[in-house]
């Protein structure tokens, strides 16, 4: 409501009458990684306000080029894969109390999730407090492409969300949430394969050494990704959103850290322009600063044993994304309504974001820039 144009009170409806939303999006990522996505979703709904149930399904493909440093690293060559996602949503609400229900699964050649969750809210004071609590747990199934489905390993998590949402005055909302995510089983990547380097070699490669560097300075043997098979994650999120003149800014900040020692904060700022009744247009700004984890290290040396023998750290990761890094999005997007009648069904959406993620401890790669952007076609009708 803080994001829409002042109007006149929309006419009440009978209960029974349903109104139907249905959307289309074309989205695309490209970086300076040579990893490519093309998303198209086509999503639909149908709800009743005054009766109070929403129901809801979306359906995507994320189809991905690749031929990263580290597929580069690993002498394999480019290559593409289409992921399939599918998911649905209920809502009902009867006086007071909210519940929501949601599922999805996700499919690869190589990989399989599966999740589901629940939501519950009441209002209350009046409804300038909402307090919620939700769970949700998934199951995912990991494996390499043409392997047997009896050899993929499995990993599940459970998911624990609390907050509240809170009317501050007439023209300000908030919300704050804390989320607790638990995993365990096989966290690691089953294509991903470490460098190894003999003891005092390593250390001499500073960030962003070659491929050619490492493989020249690397011993011959190769390990595996390997993680821990467990991880406690934890997050505290806030939102403020306060409607101007003409315009509403919204600001929402997360605190993040888990057990394996990753602490992580993230901003993301929004202004929402009205320019005229048809016409809204946004910029966009996040800025997200981590360390790295516990066990992170630009290069992983082996250690000599007694025996002259050579053992390899327990867990190791070339996961650039568990290591320190910042990132800065900036972008905007637009939102138009194709005709001047309040009533009419179509609007054009358009989002444009520019990403650049600086890498400070990591093999390869000191930096990475990316471009998303995303035309949504959406319709609504009454």
């Amino acid at each position: 409501a803080l994001c829409s144009s002042p109007s006149r009170a929309a006419p009440k409806r009978a209960a029974g009458h349903v109104a139907v939303k249905a959307s289309t999006e074309m989205s695309g990522y490209t970086d300076t990684d040579a990893v490519n996505v093309l998303s198209p979703t086509v999503a639909a709904s149908l709800a009743d306000d005054l009766a109070g149930w929403t129901i809801g399904g979306r359906y995507l493909v994320d189809a991905v080029t690749a031929a990263s440093v580290d597929i580069v690293s690993s002498a394999s060559h480019r290559w593409l894969e289409n992921r399939h996602v599918g998911s649905a949503l209920a809502d009902l609400k009867t006086d007071s109390l909210g519940v929501a229900l949601s599922g999805g699964v996700s499919r690869e050649p190589d990989y399989l999730s599966i999740g589901g969750g629940g939501t519950v809210s009441m209002e209350l004071l009046e409804k300038n407090l909402t307090p919620f609590l939700g769970v949700s747990y998934g199951h995912d199934d990991v494996g390499r492409t043409g392997q047997y489905r009896e050899l993929w390993r499995h990993f599940y998590k459970i998911g624990l969300q609390t907050g509240a949402t809170f009317v501050v005055d007439r023209s300000t909302i908030a919300s704050v949430a804390v989320d607790a995510i638990f995993e365990r089983g096989y966290l690691a990547k089953p294509y991903r394969y470490i460098p190894l380097f003999a003891p005092g070699v390593g250390e001499r490669l500073g960030p962003g050494a070659s491929v050619n560097l490492v493989n020249q300075t690397r011993l011959d043997q190769r390990s595996a990704d390997a993680l821990p098979d467990s991880r406690d994650r934890w997050a505290l999120s806030g939102r403020i959103a306060h409607r101007l003149d003409g315009a509403t800014v919204r600001v929402d900040e997360r605190l993040y850290r888990d057990n394996w020692g990753l602490l992580a904060s993230t901003t993301d700022m929004r202004l929402t322009v009205d320019l005229g009744t048809r016409l809204q247009v946004w910029p966009h700004g996040r800025i997200h600063a981590q360390g790295g984890v516990s066990f992170w290290q630009r290069t992983y040396e082996a250690v000599a044993t007694p025996d002259k023998g050579l053992a390899i750290p327990h867990y190791r990761t070339g996961d650039r994304e568990l290591g320190p890094l910042q990132t800065l999005t900036v972008g905007g997007g637009s939102r138009f309504r194709l005709s001047a009648d309040k009533s009419a069904p179509w609007t054009l959406g358009l989002e444009v974001d520019g990403i650049f993620t600086r890498y400070t401890d990591a093999l390869y790669l000191t930096s990475r820039r990316a471009v998303f952007g995303a035309l949504i076609l959406e319709a609504e009708f009454n």
